[in-house]
């Protein structure tokens, strides 16, 4: 080797660490908006109107409480609260950007120690993250997964659950269902891994790799379940033992799964499932039903087929959406296996050819919250997407379903309706309608679940980075919001009336 050549070389890597360092440095600054004439604040201060109960909420035995234990809330994926989110109260904002290029930290839970947890997704990677939620300052992190996902479906830790330790549950792109816990030293906080189960070698025996897995949950026995991208479907035990998979062939899956005491509940790109870990460990599928996929993906879509994560109502029903052509479908089955077909309602939504949902439906007593993303497209892009966010109700002894309202002015391009029961609110992440067509200006906002019309909307920033881009918004039991976006996390919490 010349000097000339070690020169080069020795200049190339420093030239690597100096962006590297730069890249990953200054981590606790706001999220950069841009100023636009734009109003800050739309509608008025809400007044709760709280959601009476329609049943008893049962407790996961092996995850935390409900409310504060995943992306969607609970194992039922509920996405509702009982207690209350922000009433638009002179409401505060912060922000914290995460990486300079782009971190989206997708989702929050709450830990018993007062802290936040969450994952954040940039270009290289999925790190776990621990925060004070009144400053959003990072105590803790760890580098989970790297990955490039540039045009690929995500996977490897970006969901997440707390189990009754308030340990991160999750699964790694190393094929292991890991369980991560926060130690304190000191002051300072670290990421400990606790627990570390292998399932390349079941999933190996199932059906051809790669395996990307999506999501890993205990079910109410507590074996660990995992599901991947090409449709495998795998249970270890406790200890990670005695572990099987099964593949579902020529079907793959997009979404997480949702586990009750009945089963565990999983929609392909073809069908819905209901599964079960037999005694001798084998997986037994208890019932299988299929849907109206339709001819093709539609605008706004990752996928063919529903775009929804299971939602558990009670111990009687999961719903999902279809993909049918002209109106998707609402589509609601019976938990437990039956004769005959499963399916309980099959209700359109959403005006025909300019509807579908990528995001989980949002349930509260026997009512299910849907939005409509069609026509979305990224988070560089100024969203067009149609408006749409309709509220489906079961009829008493599931004899089919209606519409309690519908509301063809509001768009929300892709975050997830979450509800509370103690105010009577549905959470949203939107643009407005008044503002320029070419401009990013992003709104918290709140709807009314009894009518559906319009509370208010709060301001968070502009610009591409505060698109949140399929990243959650999370309610702690103190009564804040959090949404995470393309640049890191966006608070809002009610200032003095």
């Amino acid at each position: 080797m010349t000097r000339n050549t070690a020169i080069t070389i020795l200049l190339a890597v420093l030239g690597l660490w100096l962006g590297w360092r730069y890249l990953n440095a200054g981590l606790d600054r706001p999220t950069p908006t841009t100023e636009a004439d734009v109003p800050a604040f739309i509608g008025s201060p809400a007044h709760p109107r709280p959601i009476a109960p329609a049943y008893d909420r049962e407790q996961h035995p092996f995850l935390a409480p409900i409310g504060r234990n995943s992306m969607h809330n609970d194992a039922a994926q509920s996405d509702s609260y009982t207690w209350a989110g922000p009433l638009g109260q002179s409401a505060e904002v912060s922000t914290q950007q995460f990486h300079r290029i782009l971190g989206s930290c997708v989702a929050q839970s709450f830990a018993s120690n007062g802290l936040m947890y969450g994952t954040c997704v940039t270009p290289f990677g999925v790190t776990l993250v621990a925060r004070r939620p009144d400053t959003l300052e990072i105590v803790a992190r760890q580098l989970i997964t790297r990955w490039l996902p540039i045009g690929q479906k995500f996977s490897g830790g970006v969901y997440f659950h707390l189990d009754e330790q308030d340990r991160v549950l999750l699964a790694s792109n190393d094929l292991s269902i890991q369980r991560w816990q926060l130690q304190a030293q000191g002051s300072n906080y670290r990421w400990q891994l606790e627990a570390d189960f292998p399932v390349g070698d079941i999933l190996d025996a199932a059906g051809p790799g790669p395996h990307r897995i999506i999501d890993t949950m205990p079910d109410w026995e507590g074996n660990y379940w995992v599901i991947t991208r090409a449709g495998l479907v795998g249970v270890v035990d406790s200890e990670g033992n005695n572990g099987r998979a099964i593949e579902l062939t020529d079907e793959g899956i997009d979404n997480a799964m949702a586990v009750g005491r009945n089963g565990l509940f999983v929609v392909s790109d073809h069908a819905m499932y209901s599964f079960k870990r037999a005694k001798d460990g084998s997986i037994e599928v208890q019932w299988r039903e299929a849907y109206d996929r339709g001819s093709a993906p539609k605008e706004g879509t990752m996928g063919w087929g529903s775009g929804t994560t299971p939602t558990l109502i009670g111990s009687e029903y999961v719903a999902v959406t279809d993909n049918a052509d002209g109106r998707i479908n609402v589509m609601v089955y019976a938990q437990t296996p039956r004769s005959g077909s499963q399916q309980v309602c099959k209700h359109p939504i959403f005006p025909a050819n300019r509807g579908t949902t990528e995001n989980s439906l949002a349930a509260v007593g026997y009512s299910l919250i849907a939005e409509n993303n069609y026509g979305y497209s990224g988070p560089r892009n100024v969203p067009q997407s149609a408006p749409g966010l309709t509220r489906v109700d079961i009829v008493p002894n599931g004899a089919g379903c209606t519409t309690a309202w519908e509301n063809l002015t509001i768009t929300s391009p892709s975050a997830v309706p979450k509800v509370s029961e103690a105010n009577g609110l549905i959470y949203l992440y939107t643009r407005d309608k008044g503002n320029p067509a070419d401009l990013h200006a992003w709104y918290f906002t709140a709807v009314d679940f009894h009518s559906g019309e319009l509370v208010y909307k709060q301001l968070t920033g502009t610009g591409w980075l505060f698109n949140n881009h399929y990243g959650s918004i999370s309610i702690s039991p103190e009564g804040a919001a959090y949404v995470g976006m393309m640049g890191g996390v966006v608070k809002i919490v009610d200032g003095a009336p």
